[in-house]
């Protein structure tokens, strides 16, 4: 396997140029003049699907596209056109057109981990949603622009320094770019309006949209993103291993204490309703369940396991205790760690069969630096210091997704609606709940916030709205797309609750203001992040063979 040659980082090699906002080749969104009519009468197909096949879609000045197939299916119980196509580096895609009932409408679904995979469905946060049932919607995803032997492998980006460049940031917006071009050559026009819609790493997907190509789309979706991307893995998952390890290489903390710790953690913390609200406010204490003195069973923690609980609620955090990532494991979250950092005892492959060791791995191994570390490289050998710290985040203008201005977006009549779960083990809420406190600021306070941008922190949530072992689902379709259409700005949202540990049968959750803390002095409740959100830090880039030169944009 090749070596990818040296990306020149922000200090020393990298050529900056100052004015850059991405290309100037991107669509205008539509203007939407009028309120959509509750029908919207469907729009024929104006070729053959077969024919599509034979065009010549090669010649997109911006998004070369060479489409390999072109047949119609059956899905849902509807005929499609469905087309499948690839792009440089390595990306493959799937566009699910729909023959005789299509509403004019395009959606294009993000993918998650480290993707490289086409995984081609209707939209997870789109429950009931009638436009999905109705079989109204143009769909596409893809790969994002590798080719991986499973979700967490990223072998692929010591392959080709442009792989890595189109994972980061580009894949999106090239499939965006060739799907409405073969949108418009089988019904002989374009999407009326277009949607992103993404969750975990999709939701990072789904803010790089927003924040490098505000006019790719008119409505966007972000669930759980992983926009912290570069010390998410590289410092979150590979602390929750690592705390875990004792010295030997086993595991602390195993997977039949955690019931225990939930249920302690409930009934310290849990409201009236059966779940936390917002577990900034819980003042839960690991040690209130320490086991007495010579005693170990599965109903209590051990000191040595009270330690390790302690650390995954802190997050991340150097010598000094600062923290590494606006942080960590949240209250109530306990029953879903197993499969994602903790195991049985019984299990003789932890950690290597964890997802947050995959990830940790992945991300120090292969992505985040600009020349690897040597190929004898183990999680062990990583150090949770401030200096580390910064070599990992010297490339966050590719990897990370955290720029809080979203003027360009807004100005361009987009909305955009994050979601993410009070209870999701997977990516701490607390770095969202951060983030979405810069964009109020950049944008001039909460109630200018609300012209274009929703948050709605879901308790009970975990990791994605339908993904996983989903405790809430819901359709937050349906809303992006009457406010995009209609004018009609989303309220309180009323979620269901699908794997209740209550009688409750549905959550109704208000846009979130992130400026409003509660009070508490729990593990949860104090993040000093020494990173932080800035604006104009973009890296673009531009990739010749095997070397690539970046800039940096407004």
């Amino acid at each position: 396997m090749r070596r990818p040659a040296v990306i020149a980082t922000a200090v020393g090699l990298l050529v900056l140029v100052i004015q850059l906002a991405g290309p100037s080749s991107a669509p205008a969104l539509t203007t939407v003049t009028s309120a959509r009519t509750a029908t919207i009468a469907a729009i024929a197909p104006v070729t053959g699907c077969g024919q599509l096949q034979a065009m010549d879609f090669t010649r997109l000045a911006a998004a070369p596209t060479e489409i390999t197939s072109a047949a119609t299916v059956t899905i849902n119980g509807a005929s499609y056109c469905e087309v499948k196509g690839e792009q440089a580096p390595e990306l493959q895609f799937d566009l699910r057109l729909p023959v005789s009932t299509w509403t004019g409408r395009y959606i294009q679904e993000g993918c998650g981990g480290y993707c490289g995979a086409v995984s081609p469905g209707a939209p997870a946060v789109a429950t009931n949603c009638p436009a999905v049932t109705g079989n109204e919607l143009a769909l596409a995803t893809d790969n994002e622009g590798h080719v991986g032997a499973s979700g967490f492998d990223a072998l692929w980006a010591a392959a080709d320094p442009a792989m890595r460049i189109s994972y980061a940031y580009s894949s999106e917006h090239d499939l965006a770019l060739a799907a409405k071009a073969i949108i418009a050559a089988y019904y002989g026009q374009g999407p009326s309006n277009s949607y992103f819609d993404g969750c975990s790493d999709g939701g990072r997907e789904a803010m790089v949209e927003a924040e490098r190509y505000p006019h790719d789309f008119n409505g966007i979706l972000a669930g759980a993103p992983e926009i912290i991307a570069s010390e998410l893995n590289g410092e979150v998952q590979a602390w929750n291993i690592l705390s875990n390890m004792d010295a030997q290489g086993h595991e602390i903390l195993t997977a039949e204490k955690l019931p225990a710790l939930h249920a302690a953690v409930m009934k310290a913390c849990a409201g009236p309703q059966g779940y936390i609200t917002d577990p900034r406010a819980c003042d839960f204490s690991p040690a209130s369940i320490q086991c007495p003195a010579g005693q170990d069973n599965d109903g209590c923690l051990t000191p040595a396991q009270v330690a390790v609980a302690v650390k995954l609620y802190q997050g991340p955090r150097d010598a000094r205790g600062q923290s590494l990532y606006p942080g960590g494991e949240p209250y109530g979250a306990e029953l879903a760690w197993t499969g994602w950092l903790i195991d049985p005892a019984s299990d003789a492959a932890w950690p290597k069969d964890t997802i947050d060791y995959s990830a940790a791995l992945g991300m120090l191994k292969y992505i985040a630096f600009a020349t690897n570390p040597p190929a004898s490289f183990t999680l062990t050998d990583w150090s949770f210091s401030l200096a580390d710290y910064q070599r990992l985040t010297a490339l966050n203008g590719l990897n990370d997704a955290t720029d809080p201005d979203l003027s360009a977006f807004a100005r361009a009549g987009g909305k955009l609606i994050i979601y993410h779960g009070w209870a999701d083990s997977a990516i701490s809420p607390f770095g969202t709940v951060q983030y979405y406190s810069a964009v109020v600021r950049d944008a001039g306070g909460f109630a200018a916030s609300q012209a274009f941008s929703r948050l709605y922190m879901i308790p009970a949530q975990y990791h994605c709205l339908g993904g996983g072992t989903p405790q809430v689902t819901g359709d937050l379709l349906t809303p992006l797309m009457n406010w995009v259409e209609q004018g009609a700005a989303p309220a309180a949202q009323t979620f269901s609750v699908v794997n209740p540990a209550t009688s409750l049968k549905t959550i109704t959750v208000s846009p979130f203001d992130p400026d409003v803390t509660p009070p508490g002095s729990g593990l949860n409740s104090s993040y000093p992040w020494v990173g932080g959100f800035r604006t104009g830090t973009e890296l673009w880039c531009t990739v010749d063979g095997m070397n690539v030169t970046c800039r940096r944009g407004e």
